[in-house]
């Protein structure tokens, strides 16, 4: 291997492990998923609309989910589960979620609205304390204590 060779796969190296501790790779790794996610997705629905052919990826949960997805725990359950991703700023993984669930994007808002309303919970407080699912998770280690 020449010194060339050499000093170019150092620099690659170098390279890849800055962007690595700084985060910027698992950020364009996850950028670059719910892209691919989205191509799909908008294909699938190209091919529905014009062939009347069932969605490939649209709807692809397994049957344990989608049972799920129909129950009022289940419901409430992915709503919580899109706020944490949400609350986190982990957008890339709740572009490639919420299709592979088969939901509408902004569904979980609808859920959660529904659920303060009728619970008496303020799902507007503060973003800061936490997302919803800690507030979840923590009361319920209150009571098993």
């Amino acid at each position: 291997m020449d010194d060339y060779t050499r000093e170019m796969m150092d620099l690659k190296t170098l390279v890849t492990r800055s962007l690595e501790k700084k985060g910027v790779l698992a950020k364009i790794r996850a950028e670059l998923r719910a892209s691919v996610f989205e191509a799909i997705e908008e294909e699938d629905r190209v091919i529905e609309n014009e062939e009347g052919l069932p969605p490939a990826l649209l709807g692809s949960c397994n049957d344990h989910a989608k049972q799920l997805h129909n129950s009022p725990s289940g419901r409430l359950l992915t709503a919580l589960i899109c706020e944490y991703l949400d609350w986190a700023q982990l957008n890339h993984t709740l572009k490639v979620y919420l299709p592979e669930c088969n939901l509408p994007k902004d569904s979980w808002k609808t859920e959660l609205k529904e659920f303060s309303s009728k619970n008496g919970y303020d799902i507007n407080r503060n973003g800061d304390s936490g997302p919803l699912l800690l507030d979840v998770l923590e009361g319920f280690l209150k009571y098993e204590v």
